[in-house]
This record gives structure tokens, sequence and C-alpha cells, in this order.
């Protein structure tokens, strides 16, 4: 796990989490973060979770290194004050090349069935969901680099809101369409956490970025895409491509 740390200090555990790896252990989860964690130490040496990636997500993953900046972290996703910016490769082209989605989801299903949908948002199961994306560059009509900034933290998100716009996440196994499964061919999921932007436990703002895991360099050459395209912040000045 230690060669997966981005940054890292007194209250703060930065690493950048590989695809295929759970955050959290469940009934068929044998291999998560929490086993690596104990690298660490255990008990209150052991650096605890403050929010939550898919296991087919990489990317910037923030634990708390005591329980109280463990909770200080937390709090600061739970109130919306974390600046998310995820990479995406989808299918087609979004139009416009950005916008922003408001749609309400819930969990509907049991087990490995369950899924996430998009839902009227007066339903009591209902929970606000909102995504910003921006177009970061083209293949042609076959596929777009996007950059995703979600305001909300639900569960597969990106993913559900991506598939309800018409433009499914590539290599994505529950939210696709036939296209999509075409375009993405063995490619595995192409969204990435790339850059943190949130306080400290104890001191200003840090900013945290993740480099590319080997499923999104697939991605990345399968397209001609190249991270050096991106802007450090595309929501700032989007273009019409």
């Amino acid at each position: 796990a230690r060669s997966q740390v981005l940054y890292e200090d007194d209250d703060v555990l930065a690493l950048n989490k590989p695809a295929g790896l759970a955050v959290q252990g469940g009934a068929k989860t044998s291999h998560h973060i929490d086993r690596l964690l104990s690298a660490w130490g255990e008990g209150l040496a052991r650096p605890r979770l403050t929010h939550r990636l898919d296991r087919d997500t990489s990317g910037v993953l923030i634990l708390g290194k005591s329980p109280g900046a463990a909770a200080r972290l937390a709090a600061v996703f739970a109130k919306r004050r974390a600046r998310k910016t995820y990479w995406a490769i989808v299918e087609g082209n979004p139009r416009p090349t950005f916008g922003l989605i408001d749609l309400a989801l819930a969990k509907i299903g049991a087990g490995d069935r369950e899924k996430v949908a998009p839902i009227d948002p007066e339903d009591p199961k209902a929970q606000s969901a909102v995504t910003r994306f921006v177009t970061v560059s083209r293949a042609g009509p076959r596929a777009a680099w996007l950059a995703l900034r979600p305001t909300t933290g639900r569960t597969h998100q990106l993913r559900v809101h991506m598939l309800s716009l018409g433009h499914p996440i590539l290599g994505d196994p529950k939210y696709n369409t036939p296209a999509s499964v075409e375009a993405s061919g063995p490619l595995k999921l192409q969204l990435h956490a790339r850059r943190l932007i949130l306080p400290h436990p104890t001191r200003g703002l840090i900013e945290i970025e993740a480099p590319l895991g080997p499923e999104m360099k697939a991605g990345f050459a399968r397209f001609g895409f190249d991270p050096r395209e991106a802007l450090e912040d595309p929501f700032e000045r989007p273009s019409q491509l």
C-alpha cells in the first residue's frame, strides 16, 4: 500500500486507489483497502476511511491518521466542502459539451442485483444528486474524455448520470448500452478520481492529484488522449469543442 501514497502528514493520508480494490470489505470481498491499512499499524494508529470510491474506480482516496482528523475530514465530505474532479471516457459526444445534471437517484433491487436508478425527486427514497460535466477532448464521434464534478456523493452517481445523459462511461459492466459495450472493447471502467482540493484538518487547503492507473492508461491509449491536454481546472473555462 505504501507504493500508492500520494501525500502523507501527521493527520492525512492520501492514496491512489487501484481499480478493482474495494474500499470496504463486504460479503464477497476479501481484497479491500482496510486490509492494506494494517501497514500503518493497528488500533488508533490505523488510518480511517473518510469517504468512498467504487471498487472499479481508481484515484484519490483520503484517510485520517487519527480519530479526530478522520472525523474532521469526514465532515468536509459530508458538508460538500471537498472539490472533486473525476476523469471519465464516455461513449459518443455529449451535446452541449458541458452542463449540469440534476437528477435524483435511488437504490433498487438487492444483493448482486442492486442498482442505482433515476427517480422522481418527490419519492421518499429519492436522494438529490448533482454532477457538472465538461468535455476535455474527443476521439471523433466514438468517445469523449470528460471531466466530472459531483457536488453530491451518491453511490454510482457519475455512472448513472452519464448513462441517463445517453453517454455511458466505457467499460462499465453495470450501467451500459449496446453502443458503449461495443466501444469499450476490452477496457475496464474508465473512471478515475483525478484531483481533490479540500480543507486540511489543521491548516489551509490541500490539493492532491492521482496519476492514471493502467486501466485508464489503456483507455487513453485506445482513443489517443493525452493527459497533458487537460486544464488544471477544466470547469473554470469550459470551451465549446
